[in-house]
């Protein structure tokens, strides 16, 4: 009986038929128990196992969800820039027009400005040729 390890089975088995019954019936609650201990120790490592996949798989789904939201908020970022470029452009091509009217305006002016110039000219020009008669 003190040659428990392997290989030793045949041994045992022969000596297990030479001893009582209730020596064998205890011989066999001991393997019994040997191997309910090595199941508890089989399920005590998986259940650890098991919670250490749980704490990755949980690490796993916050990291996503974080990664998730940042791409949300990358997302509304781009739309906004999207958005104030396109706001930006379309002001810019509003004050390009409005800056060119601007000009036309000024041009027209200008014009105007001379033709009553030379108007008055040719009146003081009149003006004067009459005042002679006076």
């Amino acid at each position: 009986m003190e040659d428990m390890g392997h290989g030793g089975g045949a041994i045992q088995q022969m000596n297990l038929e030479d001893v009582s019954p209730a020596t064998r019936l205890l011989e066999k609650r001991r393997q019994m128990f040997e191997v309910q201990e090595a199941l508890e120790t089989q399920k005590e490592e998986f259940a650890r196992r098991e919670e250490l996949f749980k704490r990755r798989e949980d690490a796993l789904r916050k990291q996503d969800l974080e990664l998730q939201q940042q791409l949300i908020r990358f997302n509304k970022f781009l739309q906004e820039n999207d958005s104030k470029t396109a706001r930006a452009e379309k002001k810019a091509k509003e004050e390009k027009i409005l800056g060119e009217q601007k000009a036309q305006e000024i041009h027209e002016k200008t014009h105007e400005h001379d033709e009553l110039v030379n108007k008055k000219d040719e009146m003081k020009a009149i003006l004067d040729k009459n005042l002679v008669y006076e």
